[in-house]
Order: C-alpha cells, then structure tokens, then sequence
C-alpha cells in the first residue's frame, strides 16, 4: 500500500547565503570527540586553527586540470578555515577496491565518497571504517545541520547514529526511458502511450531498420517497483499489500524472470548491442549512437544534462511511475576513522554544503576556464576544459549552478518531487549486516558474477535465473533473508505494524 508523506513532509530549509560555523577552542591535534566548550568564532577561531591539508578522495574520471581548480579552492578557504584540500580520483570502477585498501593499511586520510550501491555506506560504517559524525555536526557544522530536515539526518543514520554527510539533490526514484528526441519525432513516437517497455518495441524496431548505425536501445537497473514490490533493502523485498511483509529476493520471483525474458528477446532481435556486457557504453553515448536507454532517476532538469551525455543531442523523458521517496543514501560524505583532522574536515563540509561560491568551484571549476555564464545562474560548461566532475557526490546540488538548458525552477521542482514522493510503508527501516557478513560478502560476490550477463538480456534467462538462484543460496543468501525478516518483523512489531 502506497501512502503519502503527510506528517513526514520534507520541508526543506535549503540556502546557499549560510555563513561559516563556529568552532571550539583547538590546538594544532584537535580532538576527534566534540567537547561542550564555548564555540570560538572570527579572528580567534582564525589564530587558533593550525594549518592543515585534507585529502578527499572521490571516484570518477581523473581530471585533468585539477590542480587548477584545487589552487583557487584552496585560495578560497583558506582565510576561512586555516586549511586546504587535495582531492584524489579514483575510477569508478577501482573506488571500492581502493578505498578497502587504504582503509585497511590504516593510512591518514579526511574525507570520501560512499553510497548504498558503491563502497557500501552500511557495511562500512559498521566495520568502523567511518568516523560517528553527531557530535562533530552538532559543533563544528551548525548551518549545515540546520540546513536540511531532520527526516533526511534520520534517513542518513545508522542505528539511530551519523557516519556520512547526505550530500542532499533529488531524493525520489521515477524510472522510465530516455529517448533522443530527434529520433522519437522522426518516427512518431507518442510519449503519452508508453505505459510499460513493450509499448516502445515498434519504436525500436523502426530505429533497428533504418538506422543501421545506431543502438536502438540499453538496458538499465532491474527495478523491482516497478512489478509492485517495495524494498527491504537493494534485493530483499516484499508484495505490495502484503500484510505479513514476506521478504523474497527480487531474483527469485516471476516478475523478474519476465521482465528479463523481454530483454533476452531485445538482444536477439538486435536492439541491445551484442556486446553490452562487456563493452563501454559511455563512448556510445557520448557520441549520440544510444537512441534510447532506460533511466532510474528521471529528475527536473534531467533533460539538459541528458543532453550533455548524448553528444548535443535533445533527450526526452518518459516516466512510467510516480515519484517515490528512496533516501539520502544513494550519495554520501564519510570522515575516515583514519583522519587527524576530523573537526576541520567538518568544518570544510559545513562550508561546502552552504557556500554556493566554494560548491560551485568544486563543481564547475574557473569561470572562463571550465565553465562560462549563460544567465545569472546559469552556466555553460566548456568542452574539454579538463574538469568536469559529478557535483551530485559533493554537497547540495541546490547551492549549484544550473546547467545550460535547464529551467530556471529546476530546483524548485526538485524539492516539490523530493516533498511530493510516496514514501513506502517501511520507510526507515535498516538493515543490520552485522550477524550475517560473511554471508553478505558471499552474495554480494555472486551477483557480480551473475548479475551483468542477465540485466542486459546477453543471455537466456530460463537457463540463467535457476543458477542464478542455486548460486545465492549455496552464498549464504537463505540466511541473509530469515535476517531480513527476523529485523523486519521486530521493527514492524515496535512500530505497531505487525
């Protein structure tokens, strides 16, 4: 059963003219617990403040004028906070590796990216890989604290306890296709009568005959919504309307052996690439080959930087959902337990999340250089400048720039869907992988083994999902299920649910 927010409505205090916090009395090793001591502020906090360099790292594509944009960063804040920042990249595909390994060797690092789909916010918090954010917040970043809803601090928590920043921008999942616009004029496609994806098959069919060159079409992330089942977590998952909650793996239900059998049958007929498995996409879709896709996040002013992605070419959305509230997890700021400077790393966030000058640097880089204005607060960005980077993984959009293309209320509406979205019945429920880790560890590896073959239809799926199963359960994953269901039904039971 759907419901909406009523009570848990986001009403999200959001500004970018917040100035720097204030901070406790410190020497040059500032402890990492807050202390109750009077906040300094002004010219004491700046004699106080021992210089310091912060290392961040993020993962995406190395920069390649990086250093020029860490130079007028580091201009900036450094009258502000006595500090600087190196940032580091790390491919994406490398991150979590990465991070495991200099986690693991117990170098001194600040700050780092993490998520509930890469370099698993809740499995590493739970390790201790995250420094406790609370009291740290509560002292050295005020204005960031006060600058979102308390909900979204909830949803950022863990056992009722902070270890990563929200780095706040849509917040709500409407998933439907992509579709480059010049190619849905040229062959009649009628967005209003795409209610599912075997109503964009014609579309496909008519690019796979005429456009010899292009690719009709790539898959993305199974959704399970969207056959009407809601979430335990990414995978385990309930009926819609089912009073008893019983969780099943999403693998291991008709819905998703059809929606994969449809895709099996794309890839056969040609409409998926023949080597989506394996091959990079993003060079396609750079170069304006992908006629359409499937999108998960189909957000106000989406269209703009579809278009950015599809080498210039207009994008059109088609949604086949409603908004749904999915949380602040998708993208998060951690301080590493290994930091010397946890309190300066705060205040740096603190900073960035309210100083739409310092988030716009980080985002777009040097005016003239990276970027040049298109509007008051409209930018265009410049064609391999040597710094693009993913704002989304730095702070709150909504202190940013709006990219050429997008409408002057693109915020706005992102907030309206953020307040809007359904949120699902257990809505705040989290799973604790602690008593079942190394079985977590095990599937988790199953299904990279298994997932990519199947979710881009490269293979049978009656032959595949069977072993697919076989193989979660000979994981651990049975076990991981009767957990999900031991927390779930004691969470139900407190919340008089169950």
């Amino acid at each position: 059963m759907k419901r909406k927010m009523f009570g848990l409505v986001l009403p999200l205090c959001l500004g970018s003219g917040l100035v720097l916090g204030a901070c406790s009395n410190g020497d040059a090793k500032e402890n990492s617990q807050a202390s109750s001591a009077p906040a300094a502020t002004g010219t004491e906090q700046k004699k106080e403040l021992a210089p310091v360099e912060l290392t961040w790292y993020l993962p995406g594509n190395v920069q390649a004028d990086i250093a020029s944009v860490e130079k007028a960063v580091n201009e900036y804040i450094k009258p502000k906070l006595n500090a600087t920042i190196k940032l580091n990249m790390v491919t994406s595909g490398s991150y979590p590796e990465k991070m495991n390994t200099l986690l693991s060797s117990g170098e001194a690092f600040d700050l780092l990216w993490t998520a509930n789909w890469s370099f698993l916010y809740e499995p590493n918090a739970s390790k201790g890989a995250f420094l406790e954010l609370d009291g740290l917040l509560s002292q050295y970043a005020p204005e960031l604290k006060a600058s979102l809803p308390s909900m979204i601090w909830e949803d950022a928590k863990l056992k009722s306890k902070l270890y990563a920043i929200p780095n706040y921008q849509i917040s709500a999942k409407v998933y439907g296709f992509v579709v480059q616009k010049r190619f849905a004029e040229k062959y009649g496609l009628d967005p209003a009568k795409v209610k599912g994806l075997r109503d964009l098959e014609p579309f496909l069919a008519q690019v796979k005959q005429n456009e010899p060159d292009l690719i009709p079409y790539t898959p993305g992330e199974y959704v399970h919504q969207m056959y009407g089942y809601d979430g335990v977590n990414n995978v385990s998952v309930y009926k819609r309307g089912d009073k008893n909650f019983q969780v099943v793996d999403f693998v291991d239900t008709p819905e998703y052996m059809a929606h994969h059998k449809l895709l099996h049958e794309w890839y056969s007929k040609g409409y998926i690439p023949k080597d989506i498995a394996t091959a990079d996409m993003s060079q396609f879709k750079s170069a304006g080959k992908i006629v359409s896709n499937f999108g998960v996040t189909l957000k106000p002013g989406g269209e703009a930087e579809e278009k950015t992605r599809n080498g210039g070419h207009d994008a059109i959305f088609i949604p086949l959902s409603q908004p749904e509230f999915t949380g602040v997890q998708a993208t998060l700021t951690a301080i590493s337990r290994t930091s010397k400077n946890p309190e300066r790393a705060m205040m740096l966030l603190n900073l960035i999340n309210t100083d739409s000058t310092l988030y716009n640097l980080l985002s777009f880089g040097i005016e003239g250089k990276h970027y040049e204005k298109a509007g008051t607060n409209t930018i265009r960005k410049i064609k391999d400048s040597g710094y693009a980077m993913d704002n989304w993984r730095l702070g709150n959009v909504t202190n940013g720039y709006l990219i050429e293309g997008q409408a002057e209320n693109t915020w706005e509406l992102t907030k309206k869907m953020n307040e809007s979205a359904v949120i699902p019945q257990i809505f705040g429920f989290k799973f604790d992988t602690t008593p079942v880790k190394t079985e977590y560890a095990n599937v988790t590896a199953t299904r990279k083994e298994f997932q990519k073959a199947i979710e881009t239809g490269t293979v049978n799926p009656e032959e595949y999902i069977p072993k697919y199963v076989e193989a979660l359960k000979k994981s651990g994953n049975d076990k991981i299920l009767a957990e999900h269901q031991r927390q779930l039904d004691a969470w139900l039971k407190e919340k008089g649910m169950k």
